[in-house]
């Protein structure tokens, strides 16, 4: 072999490593076959030599191209090889049973205990609104024993019993006491105080469905429960501030604290429930209707709201009507339970109204005419009627009866 074919040789072999190399280093094809041609010029006269360097060039590329998916079976390989060794393993079988056997416990059983404690704030604070409501109503709080020396005794007796010592505050004026120390004109009949044992029964059994629900779906969620028991410690509140009140003395916080009853109580219609809870729907009306009735009697007999002060029974009266018009009435989709409400709370104003001015004037035709004549002088009378034409429309219309408000 001559001189000149051994140094071609030697070229040919360093522009193979040189391609190889460039190959390794990841350049882009367009560098890999300028450099390729430029070689090929260079060492044009030896095709053989060339010919070999091109299929390594190639074999290279198709390797190179093909190695994600090789790397790709062999790591789908090498996981699914894992995954076998591991579901052999008796350890991972013990762990995996125990993680779904306690999944079914907590769908099974957790869940309902939960379900059930999340309940138990808001049936504690109805018992004890239950307990002070029914003090309240008949009289029977620890400091409605007075005068007598056998009723302190009795009372003494009594003191170490659970009832009496959570009714220890509940004052002697009940809510029929309460209505005569402070009268208004739009003071609803005693009857429609009975509304009371109602709401509570209602509650009951909301809370009792909504907390042994056998699914997974939530009737009264977490923020539902928290809202109803603020609700009836704010009622729970109110009802002690008022067994305290006597005449010349309305406490302030009889005004301040019931309007909260129908803000939280409301929360749960206002959040758009996915179940209809008459309930609620009946207790926020209520509320309502009892919270506009409290700043009546505040603006007629506390006088102590600024730029208001002591108004008449007249325009107290006129007050009351208007913003439970615009409150209650007015609303465009009432459910049924409030129309219902609406129309019992505004009739048994409207039967005060009456029996109060029949019932004090003689029997005979002239103290009829005068006590009608009376009434229909009066405007919060006629303004009482109105309402009560309002409400009976409602009542039958069947306005917004598919609302949850």
């Amino acid at each position: 072999m001559t001189r000149f074919s051994i140094a071609a040789l030697i070229l040919a072999s360093f522009t193979t490593a040189s391609t190889t190399a460039f190959t390794s280093s990841s350049f882009p094809l367009p560098t890999l076959n300028k450099a390729r041609t430029t070689n090929s010029r260079n060492i044009h006269a030896f095709q053989p030599l060339d010919s070999l360097r091109v299929p390594s060039i190639s074999i290279h590329k198709i390797s190179e191209g093909a190695s994600p998916n090789r790397k790709s079976r062999i790591c789908l390989h090498a996981s699914s090889s894992n995954a076998k060794a591991e579901s052999k393993c008796p350890v991972t079988k013990f762990g995996n049973r125990i993680t779904a056997n306690l999944s079914k416990l907590d769908n099974y059983l957790l869940n309902r205990i939960i379900r059930i404690a999340n309940h138990i704030p808001a049936i504690l604070s109805l018992s004890y609104f239950g307990l002070i409501s029914m003090a309240s109503m008949m009289n029977m709080g620890p400091m409605a024993a007075t005068a007598s020396a056998a009723k302190a005794t009795a009372k003494a007796a009594t003191t170490n019993t659970l009832s009496s010592l959570l009714t220890q505050t509940v004052g002697m004026t009940t809510n029929q006491a309460f209505a005569s120390y402070f009268p208004t004109l739009v003071t609803p009949a005693p009857f429609v105080f009975l509304v009371w044992p109602l709401i509570a029964i209602l509650q009951s059994i909301n809370l009792t469905v909504s907390a042994l629900f056998p699914s997974q779906d939530e009737i009264l969620s977490q923020s539902d429960l928290s809202a109803l028991t603020l609700a009836n410690l704010a009622a729970t509140m109110w009802l002690l501030t008022s067994s305290n009140a006597t005449p010349g003395h309305l406490p302030l916080a009889s005004f301040l604290v019931l309007p909260l009853v129908p803000m939280f109580s409301g929360y749960l219609l206002r959040n758009k429930p996915k179940y209809i809870l008459w309930a609620y729907q009946v207790y926020s009306s209520f509320t309502t209707l009892a919270s506009i009735l409290a700043f009546t009697v505040e603006i007629q007999h506390g006088g102590r709201i600024p730029f208001i002060g002591t108004v008449g029974k007249e325009v107290a009266a006129c007050v009351f009507l208007s913003l439970y018009s615009m409150v209650s009435l007015a609303v465009g989709a009432k459910s049924g339970a409030r129309r219902v409400v609406n129309f019992g709370a505004i009739s048994g104003i409207l039967w005060r109204r009456v029996s109060a001015v029949l019932g004090g004037v003689g029997v005979g035709v002239g103290g009829l005419v005068s006590g009608l004549g009376s009434l229909l002088l009066s405007v919060s009378f006629l303004g009482t009627v109105g309402c009560w034409f309002w409400s009976l429309k409602d009542l039958f219309s069947g306005n917004g009866s598919g609302s949850t408000s």
